[in-house]
Parts: C-alpha cells; sequence; structure tokens
C-alpha cells in the first residue's frame, strides 16, 4: 500500500513538473509570437504608402522652412539693422583681437620688468656684500734706510 502511495505521489509530481515545463513552453511560444507579431507590423508600416508619403511630406516642409531661413537671413544681411549688427560683430571682434594683443603686451613687459629687477638686486646685493666686508689685508714690505734712521718709506 505505501509503496503504490510513494508511486502515486511520483506520478502526480511527475505530472505537475510536466504541466510546468508546458506553461514554461507555452510562454516562451507566446513571447516569440508577440515578437513575430511586433516585427511584421513595424515591417508593414515601414513599407507603407502612408510612411513614404509622410517622409516626402517631412521633406518637401523642412526644405521650404530652410529656403524661407535662408532668404529671411539673406535679407536681414543687406538691411540697415543686419548691416549695423555686422559692424557691431567686427568691432566687439576688433577690441577682443586688441585686448589680447594689449595682455600678452602685459604680460611680457611683466615678466621682463620681473627679470630685469631679479638682475638688478643680485647685482645690488652682490655689492653691498662687498661693501660690509672688511677689506683684505695688504702687505707692503718696508725697506729699511741705509743710512739707520727709523723711518719708512711707502
Amino acid at each position: 500500500m505505501e509503496e503504490e502511495r510513494r508511486a502515486e505521489n511520483e506520478d502526480q509530481n511527475a505530472e505537475k513538473e510536466a504541466a510546468s515545463f508546458n506553461k514554461s513552453d507555452d510562454l516562451t511560444v507566446e513571447i516569440q509570437q508577440l515578437v513575430e507579431a511586433m516585427a511584421r507590423a513595424a515591417r508593414n508600416v515601414w513599407s507603407s504608402d502612408e510612411r513614404r508619403q509622410l517622409e516626402n511630406d517631412l521633406r518637401r516642409g523642412l526644405g521650404s522652412l530652410l529656403g524661407s531661413l535662408e532668404e529671411a537671413l539673406e535679407r536681414f544681411g543687406r538691411s540697415e539693422q543686419g548691416q549695423d549688427l555686422q559692424e557691431q560683430a567686427t568691432r566687439v571682434a576688433n577690441r577682443v583681437r586688441e585686448s589680447e594683443l594689449a595682455a600678452e603686451l602685459k604680460e611680457g613687459l611683466t615678466v621682463g620688468l620681473r627679470s630685469a629687477a631679479s638682475e638688478v638686486g643680485k647685482f645690488a646685493d652682490s655689492f653691498e656684500e662687498k661693501q660690509t666686508q672688511p677689506p683684505a689685508s695688504q702687505d707692503i714690505p718696508v725697506e729699511s734706510d741705509k743710512d739707520g734712521s727709523d723711518e719708512e718709506t711707502a
């Protein structure tokens, strides 16, 4: 009897596992079918006349917009306001260039002056050192007179 129960339990477990396996297989199949359906729909939409027409309409619209913008910019460039704006932009660009040149010149002068001050400082330091050092003693030979006097000649 116990063996029959075990056999029944084993059969039931096997059936549950098979059902579970079949459910996961069913899920995989359903996902695969969904992906295939979506891919087919995307291909159909992409190759449809409506999509081609929409693409052509967008191309024409963007081309027209670009042409209008170019024309408006050209008219503005020829207008008095456009000319004034161009002149102002040129003046600003020149000022920027001049200020860059002035900054480079200032930097060069600063470096040069700093270097000159350093060299003058070194010279002054060495000169001061020479002034503060005691004079070196000089040995001056003294000759005695032949006549026997004690006077020295320098």
